[in-house]
């Protein structure tokens, strides 16, 4: 996530009912909570344990700053917000909280 978003929740839920045509709001939950959405919206078993261990790192902040590791080893710049929501709306229009 581009460095001017990083730790503005309420920015990027802003920016993405803005994309979506509808309200988005942050609302923060447990670990535990999060995990169960996870599991009751039927991610596989290894893609909740990811989900909630980058959750782990994007409170205690190991995300912040910025580098160019999806440039380098991607290949690719980085998509901000809105072109993330825009390539992935199929799933943003099947899913609420």
């Amino acid at each position: 996530m581009p460095e001017r978003c990083r730790g503005r929740r309420a920015e990027i839920a802003a920016r993405m009912a803005h994309t979506l045509g509808r309200p988005v709001t942050y609302v923060p939950v447990q670990l535990d909570e999060f995990r169960h959405t996870l599991e009751r919206r039927g991610l596989s078993p290894h893609k909740v344990q990811h989900l909630v261990a980058v959750a782990v790192d994007y409170r205690d902040g190991i995300f912040a700053g910025s580098n160019d590791l999806v440039r380098t080893i991607g290949g690719e710049e980085p998509l901000g917000v809105e072109a993330f929501v825009e390539k992935n709306r199929a799933f943003y229009e099947t899913h609420t909280a």
